[in-house]
């Protein structure tokens, strides 16, 4: 049997070859927005907000801090000169003068190191702070940026943990059918 519409009119069969990829893409797309996946790092998402950076520059203007910002940067210049110092005139040096040039910039490394490490620790009690005022908003923020978007897992970028995903991704039945079929 001839198929008259399809014949030889190359036209009819690109009309109908693009209508059939239509239907089949159309039909795809919605499967893909079913299934939309999305990322979020919800640590960067907290901080890089107006509340957290108002809180952030706050610390910067309490005393401790400016204090040990100080601190560090006058032990960065001064070890800086030191190590100048010592590997211009290291040639010249007796073994003691070396060893003892040694001495004091491992001496002041820890002093920087001990500066660094309490700047450090008051910029990770923040991120807490910050995270922890944050959490309930957080929480309602991604739970209408799923519905909205209509995404069926989200996945958190920092730890790989999944926040959401909808019934379509549970494979459970699938694996334990699987499973009964190995003999």
């Amino acid at each position: 049997m001839k198929n008259y519409f399809f014949g030889k009119n190359r036209f009819a069969k690109s009309v109908a070859f693009a209508a059939v990829l239509f239907m089949s893409g159309s039909a795809l797309a919605q499967e893909a927005a079913a299934s939309k996946i999305a990322v979020v790092d919800v640590r960067i998402a907290v901080l890089q907000t107006e509340l957290a950076q108002s809180q952030f520059a706050d610390l910067k203007k309490q005393d401790d801090f400016k204090s040990n910002m100080e601190s560090i940067e006058s032990l960065e210049t001064e070890l800086k000169a030191m190590v100048e110092t010592y590997q211009k005139d290291r040639a010249v040096m007796s073994a003691q003068k070396r060893e003892d040039e040694e001495k004091r910039i491992v001496e002041k490394q820890k002093d920087r190191n001990y500066i660094a490490s309490k700047l450090q620790q008051a910029q990770k009690e923040w991120a807490e702070r910050s995270m922890e005022d944050q959490s309930q908003n957080l929480t309602r923020v991604l739970q209408n940026l799923v519905e909205e978007q209509g995404i069926g897992m989200l996945i958190r970028a920092d730890t790989g943990v999944v926040l959401h995903a909808d019934s379509s991704y549970d494979i459970s039945a699938q694996v334990t059918e699987r499973l009964n079929q190995i003999k």
